[in-house]
């Protein structure tokens, strides 16, 4: 029994093992979606921006009083035409920052797209880190967009008043673009809080949180979102058809860690004799588990439970004399699958093995204990 344990126990360490691997993977890709959306919201004001600011500064091209200067301070039709050119230059030549501005957010618009898809399917190893260098190399990529052009930062060859003229004009543009926009800003704002969730108040990437606690997407949600209601049946035969059923209730920690608590109780069944159902077994108490998904759907569970139940005592013969109720403890670790059983409830399969099993003392025939259960959100009961 002991090398049977130690066998159990090792495989499971083995699998958490390869697992926290990949939930660090997915760690990371969640954090670098959040900083790509951040950074796409940076490139959608720069455009808004540069799009008003190609308005102002194409009239100021046709009608400001700076051609009128140049042809004042520039006699020869040469040294004219190449000023006026480099005027214009100056203040057109935002239309390329913009060009490269569209081209940069559709980049990163599809990458983030991808990224999340590929976090929502539950990836396979390798898969999360795929889809991680691939949105930073499109991030760095798209963060370059951001830099301002040179026309406007005095590298137009224009006299210096000029040169301010082009500036005050450009900073004038940038400044005015977010009036009467001030309630869009703010939704934007509010819908960018949303996606950072526990991450508003992190003033550094260094303090990110890591480790499968870190990213909660169940943060300030409400309460309806974190309660689970369920139940917990198993199956055995006897002398009769035994069913124990435990319904129970569960608090979401996070979208992978939940801890729950409950009652069960055992039926008997029979169809050959009445009653045909029955709680003579007198098999009953409380329990308590911790889930943490791991993998696709799998989770592993850790299930306490305390249940009282009839033990046989035994006389020095080996006979049993009468039999005892009392309350006897079981500690069980175990590996579940997760499916959708109909609509919105959700089932699964659970295999656990009882580290406290004791033979004629446990309310289960063998410690290896087979079960299936049923959930939904407290949400969905609406």
């Amino acid at each position: 029994m002991l090398f049977r344990l130690a066998a159990i126990i090792s495989f499971l360490l083995l699998f958490s093992s390869s697992t926290l691997a990949q939930q660090s993977e997915v760690d990371q890709l969640r954090e670098s979606i959040i900083k790509a959306q951040a950074l796409l919201q940076q490139l959608e004001a720069k455009r808004d921006s540069l799009q008003t600011l190609r308005i102002e500064l194409q009239d100021s091209v046709k009608f400001d009083a700076a051609i009128d200067s140049l042809k004042q301070r520039y006699q020869d039709p040469k040294i004219l035409k190449q000023k006026q050119d480099s005027l214009r230059h100056a203040f057109t030549q935002h239309q390329l920052q913009l060009d490269q501005l569209n081209q940069a957010e559709a980049q990163l618009k599809a990458e983030i797209k991808k990224a999340i898809t590929t976090l929502g399917s539950r990836p396979l190893p390798g898969e999360a880190t795929a889809a991680l260098n691939s949105l930073k190399s499109v991030s760095a990529h798209s963060s370059k967009a951001l830099a301002p052009p040179n026309a406007l930062s005095g590298g137009t060859g224009l006299p210096p008043p000029l040169q301010g003229l082009a500036k005050a004009r450009a900073a004038k543009a940038a400044g005015n673009h977010m009036s009467g926009h001030e309630a869009a800003l703010n939704q934007a704002r509010k819908e960018l809080n949303r996606y950072k969730g526990r991450f508003s108040k992190i003033e550094s990437v260094k303090d990110l949180p890591r480790g499968i606690l870190g990213l909660n997407p169940l943060k300030n949600k409400p309460w309806q979102e974190r309660v689970v209601l369920g139940s917990l049946w198993q199956f055995g035969n006897q002398e009769r058809f035994i069913i124990d059923i435990g319904p129970y209730a569960a608090w979401r920690f996070t979208d992978k860690v939940a801890s729950g608590a409950g009652f069960q109780y055992r039926f008997s069944v029979s169809i050959k004799e009445k009653p045909w159902v029955s709680g003579a077994d007198k098999v009953g108490g409380l329990f308590a588990f911790t889930d943490v998904d791991v993998y696709k759907g799998f989770f592993g569970r850790l299930h306490y439970d305390h249940l009282s139940t009839p033990v046989p005592v035994v006389n020095t013969a080996g006979q049993v004399e009468q039999m005892h109720q009392t309350w006897v403890p079981g500690l069980s670790l175990g590996i579940g699958n997760k499916y959708t059983f109909y609509k919105d409830v959700q089932g699964y399969a659970l295999v656990q093995y009882n580290l406290l099993h004791e033979h004629k003392k446990t309310p289960y025939l063998q410690p290896v204990q087979a079960k299936i259960g049923f959930f939904l959100f407290s949400s969905q009961l609406k």
